[in-house]
């Protein structure tokens, strides 16, 4: 049984070990009173000469529960021959400790110290950025006419669709997006209109005057060496800074996904592309602080952070969307994750990298469920440092192609809620077969349908049926209805037509339908324009069932693989007196037979069906006759694998 906090803090514990507070010297200008400044600098330095290390061997991150004062804290701190480093507000009695005794012995004691909610390490996370030297200067993710990039010629349309957009949106000049990276060129002639100024400071008077906890942070920080500089020193920021943000029509160098923004500069990654959970929390804090609600995240590395994730939960509460790369090991986040990509708040978008002929990128990291969307990462062309530009590859040059088009939305809908921006990118993707089953959306970032136009969407009138009818099974149903868009004039010849038990029944104004099968049906008219705004009007009937002659159940139903998820489904009908088979299919998971989903039915006489299973897997198959008035009995289960 634990102790009591208070007895443990007054027993004096004796801890041995190195004190690494003994050391007061400076460190790369950073003064001996910057602690936290010092601290990272010393762990950085560390990481850079061993690069196994994957996690900070001085410093670790401590819940404290609530109530627990800041001066027991501070003495818990001292008995482990340290000292708090920083103080978090976005997660509640989080801190970060300096330990003499290292890391892992520190993490050994304050987890079964009463009081402490959780110890973890802070991990070290790099740059996602694979190098690349410089070529012809071609942004093809924003616009791919087919043009040759490094000797490659690219597929027309494979891009994020951005002139498009620009039709309709070019970005909001007071929209701020954080990037969270290595820093920022700010003098870079083709993003200085762009950087963010903090109108509540004061440069160089010493002061915190909008009492944010950061003295003369008038476009950023850094918090590498905590001071007010987020300079960039290795080009990657400042790339994906050009991608995001580039300053449009000023006739230098490229143009961005937002012609007009707002980008701050929060350096946490050093000189080398390294850097440590800790400091990126704090720049996620300092979003939440200065109302940022986007912020690039172009890096990764290390283990789950709990810290981390309570911090990403949090930063919801002013509306902050986190945009990550997935990682450049080609692997699948969904066995192995990747993080921060993926933390599974719903603030998070993942980001894979796709090609200029809209193949998943080589490097890739994906995943069906922990990736969201796909963006252009393959020889991108954007802004570095010196003024200069250059092509880069990775994902975390698709990253700022997605952060820049949840820019243009966000600052296009100021009022929108993060959800309602995040579904806008993750339900507008343009689908390629590349990603189809490899990120959630199985798409690429289109900004042109992600922007809000001035569309209205279709009218939809239903004649046919009435809502809650009743027909006999095996009698006619009409159905009958017109469409109409402001746009595009009337639509009604391409109304689709849905029963809930069948799927698709129909096709145009008027249909008539005796092959329902008996139950309650919810029939679906829906109209889409030429912006793929679709109206939707449904209206709920009945098919009487009775007693009858059943049909024969049929017979020998076979289930072959086609490819990938792919499958043919073929059977013998024995009956004579159908309207039409319904199919059935289960998944086995642990050895049992789960999941039960109704997937579809065809029309009497048809022996064949094509479908898909939602993933690779062990799956059954049966299928039933049915006619106006019953069904038949089900086949035998026919299974297969993919």
């Amino acid at each position: 049984m634990k102790r009591s906090f208070w007895m443990v803090v007054a027993s004096g514990l004796c801890v041995g070990g190195v004190a690494m507070g003994s050391d007061r010297t400076s460190l790369d200008g950073v003064g001996p009173d910057n602690r936290l400044g010092a601290s990272n600098l010393r762990a950085l330095a560390a990481f850079e000469a061993d690069r196994t290390l994957r996690y900070d061997p001085h410093t670790v991150l401590v819940r404290f529960e609530e109530g627990v004062a800041a001066v027991d804290v501070d003495a818990v701190a001292a008995l482990l021959d340290g000292e708090v480093l920083q103080r978090y507000t976005l997660v509640p009695g989080l801190v970060h400790m300096e330990v003499g005794v290292g890391a892992d012995a520190a993490m050994e004691i304050l987890r079964a110290w009463p009081g402490v909610e959780y110890a973890e390490p802070d991990w070290f996370v790099t740059k996602s950025a694979m190098p690349n030297d410089p070529w012809v200067s071609r942004c093809w993710g924003l616009h791919n006419t087919g043009q040759t990039v490094n000797g490659d010629p690219g597929t027309a349309g494979a891009d994020i669709d951005a002139p498009e957009a620009w039709d309709i949106f070019r970005g909001n000049p007071n929209f701020v997006v954080g990037v969270i990276d290595t820093g920022i060129q700010r003098t870079h002639p083709d993003l200085q209109a762009n950087i963010w100024t903090n109108t509540g400071e004061i440069a160089g008077n010493g002061i915190d005057d909008d009492g944010n906890g950061y003295i003369d942070d008038t476009w950023g920080w850094n918090f590498v060496s905590n001071n007010n500089n987020p300079n960039d020193d290795n080009n990657h920021g400042t790339h994906c800074a050009g991608t995001i943000g580039a300053v449009g029509n000023n006739g230098v160098g490229i143009v961005g996904v937002n012609w007009n923004v707002k980008m701050a500069g929060l350096k946490f990654l050093n000189s080398g592309g390294s850097g440590s959970i800790s400091a990126a929390l704090s720049a996620l804090q300092y979003c939440t602080r200065m109302n940022i609600k986007v912020s690039n995240n172009s890096w990764g590395g290390g283990g789950y952070s709990s810290s981390f994730f309570t911090a990403l939960e949090n930063s919801k509460s002013v509306g902050h969307l986190f945009v990550a790369a997935a990682g450049n090991g080609g692997t699948n986040n969904d066995a192995s994750p990747s993080y921060p990509a993926s933390y599974t708040n719903d603030n998070v978008i993942a980001v894979a990298a796709t090609d200029n002929d809209d193949r998943l990128a080589s490097f890739s990291q994906y995943g069906a469920t922990s990736v969201d969307i796909g963006a252009p990462g393959v020889n991108v062309y954007s802004t570095i440092r010196n003024g200069s530009y250059a092509y880069f590859n990775g994902t975390s040059m698709a990253t700022p192609h997605v952060a820049g088009v949840v820019a243009l939305v966000y600052g296009q809908n100021t009022a929108w809620t993060y959800q309602q921006v995040r579904s806008r990118i993750l339900s507008t993707a343009r689908p390629i077969a590349a990603l189809n089953g490899r990120c959630v959306t199985g798409g690429v970032v289109n900004a042109r349908m992600a922007v809000v136009s001035n569309n209205t969407p279709p009218v939809v009138n239903v004649a046919s049926p009435t809502n809650n009818a009743s027909y006999a099974g095996g009698s006619n149903v009409l159905l009958s209805a017109t469409a109409s868009d402001t746009q595009d004039g009337n639509l009604t010849g391409s109304i689709v037509w849905t029963s809930s038990l069948h799927g698709v029944i129909g096709t145009g104004g008027t249909v008539n339908i005796a092959a329902l099968m008996p139950g309650t049906h919810v029939i679906t008219a829906s109209a889409t324009d030429s912006m793929l705004a679709t109206t939707s009007v449904s209206r709920t009937i009945t098919m009487n069932g009775g007693l009858g002659t059943a049909p024969v159940a049929p017979y020998n139903l076979r289930a072959y693989r086609v490819s990938g998820t792919t499958v043919d489904l073929r059977w013998v009908d024995a009956s004579i007196n159908e309207l039409g088979f319904q199919v059935e299919r289960e998944q086995r998971i642990n050895n049992v037979w789960v999941n039960t989903t109704g997937i579809g039915t065809v029309w009497a006489n048809q022996t064949q069906m094509i479908t898909n299973t939602p993933t690779n897997g062990s799956w059954r198959f049966r299928v039933r006759a049915y006619n106006g008035l019953t069904f038949s009995t089900w086949s035998a289960w026919s299974s297969m694998s993919n």
